[in-house]
């Protein structure tokens, strides 16, 4: 029954098909119960028959992912017989269909960069875009292939997907993939001087993401193989390539200082890398709850420190009052003790329009509380707003804002060196600010590069249905 099965899905017969599961209700189920053999998935697909092969993925969609005793899905064998029509349906039912690995490894991808099909090149990206992922048993990318097959029209359609996509992990994605390396630690751009690749084809890996100073496992970098290939390219393109390089700031191996892990574990942790970790940690206890609960009360303190500092207790002095006695003999002292007209000019307006009506030494722990409250409330929304770019775009007129605090308090305050402190004071806070942040970002990348490797290894390799 199974051959005449076999029968009906080379001729696409529906009718055929069913009449067989009247007979044998599981019959389809003991096929896929064998883990290589040709399904009737197989022989609909490499046939062409569209019509059966989406009834059977409709009764049976595990015949999709099954591999053959050839070690070749349904998918493989429609994109060998050149039946695109069947492949679009395929990849239109289940997009992750374009991530299933045959032999070697290979995925649909894979096959279609290496035989320069660029239609289909794009069609399977924009179905499927963690397929650019997927490496086979050579740990060898989509763009590894397209660079060692010398399809180059693939290559710039990969890498034009790279640099256009905009889903949430695309940068961080775009770095991992151009910089990939293969079983013998080699990226595309190694490939690439390696295979004696044209110059417009290193121009475009030179100007993409990629990192130009990479060892490949034999200690050699892209500028190493660029010196050695005079023998293998003609003088003038070789010499062309290693100047793009040189300009570029491509380094020979002897001169990319390398840290090994184990060295770095070992050495004494600094006061910065304390405040990283410390931040860090204390970032990763705190829950989204608590976090939004606590980030609308920063934002509380913020402005409510803010509108105290435009509305003072006791208010200001308008145009028609006469300052205090006590402010008058301030402003005469200071312009005795100074003869200079611009800091005169400057300074006696003290105890005039526009400043506070209370005490200096009132006013002075009026500041001190307000200003310690709101750098804190402004410290506290930058430590708890997400990390990323969207952090750095909101957090921006955070630094506008607390500019504005100062110059309020500038304004108001009824005493010079209270002035100048107000101005002091939020620069060593942001100097500290900026201290911690280039730390917490330093530290950061030093955990990324911790696990880069395992993580990248299994993402690539790992996780994919078969």
């Amino acid at each position: 029954m199974n051959e005449t099965l076999n029968a009906a899905a080379q001729m696409g017969d529906i009718d055929l098909l069913y009449k067989h599961l009247q007979v044998d209700p599981y019959l389809l189920d003991r096929i896929a119960s064998v883990p290589f053999i040709n399904t009737p998935l197989h022989f609909a697909a490499s046939a062409g028959h569209t019509s059966f092969a989406t009834e059977i993925m409709r009764l049976k969609p595990i015949f999709a992912w099954n591999l053959n005793q050839y070690g070749y899905s349904p998918i493989h064998l429609a994109l060998h017989n050149g039946h695109y029509r069947m492949l679009y349906r395929f990849v239109e039912i289940d997009k992750d269909l374009v991530r299933v690995k045959g032999i070697g490894g290979f995925t649909p991808l894979h096959i279609a960069t290496q035989t320069g099909k660029i239609d289909l090149v794009a069609r399977f990206l924009s179905a499927c875009s963690g397929s650019i992922e997927d490496v086979n048993v050579w740990s060898e990318s989509a763009l590894h292939i397209a660079v060692k097959c010398k399809q180059f029209e693939a290559l710039e359609i990969l890498m034009g997907w790279l640099r256009k996509s905009c889903h949430k992990h695309a940068q961080s994605m775009e770095k991992r993939v151009l910089n990939w390396q293969d079983d013998k630690g080699n990226t595309i751009l190694h490939i690439a001087l390696l295979n004696g690749s044209p110059p417009q084809v290193v121009r475009l890996l030179i100007e993409s993401n990629i990192d130009l100073n990479t060892k490949n496992f034999e200690g050699s970098t892209a500028l190493d193989i660029a010196k050695n290939n005079n023998e293998t390219q003609q003088v003038m393109i070789a010499s062309e390539i290693k100047d793009m390089l040189v300009r570029a700031g491509a380094l020979r191996a002897t001169s990319v200082a390398t840290t090994p892990l184990e060295e770095d574990l070992r050495s004494r942790i600094c006061l910065e890398e304390r405040v990283a970790i410390y931040i860090t940690r204390l970032r990763r206890r705190i829950s989204n709850d608590t976090r939004n609960a606590l980030l609308v009360v920063a934002i509380l303190f913020a402005t409510s420190t803010y509108e105290a500092a435009l509305s003072p207790p006791g208010g200001v002095y308008q145009v028609d009052a006469e300052p205090p006695p006590a402010l008058e003999k301030i402003a005469r002292v200071y312009q005795e003790n100074h003869n200079n007209h611009h800091h005169h000019h400057h300074h006696n307006n003290i105890g005039g329009v526009g400043k506070v009506v209370m005490r200096v030494s009132d006013f002075f722990w009026f500041w001190s509380f307000n200003t310690c409250a709101f750098y804190l409330s402004f410290l506290m929304i930058c430590l708890l707003m997400p990390r990323g770019r969207v952090s750095v775009i909101v957090t921006s007129p955070l630094f506008l804002f607390s500019g504005c605090y100062v110059f309020s308090m500038l304004v108001i305050s009824p005493s010079y060196d209270l002035g100048v402190a107000s101005v002091v004071l939020p620069c060593i806070l942001l100097v500290l600010y900026f201290w911690v942040a280039s730390a917490y970002i330093r530290l950061a990348k030093k955990l990324r590069r911790y696990r880069s490797k395992q993580e990248d290894r299994s993402r690539f390799s790992g996780g994919n249905k078969w």
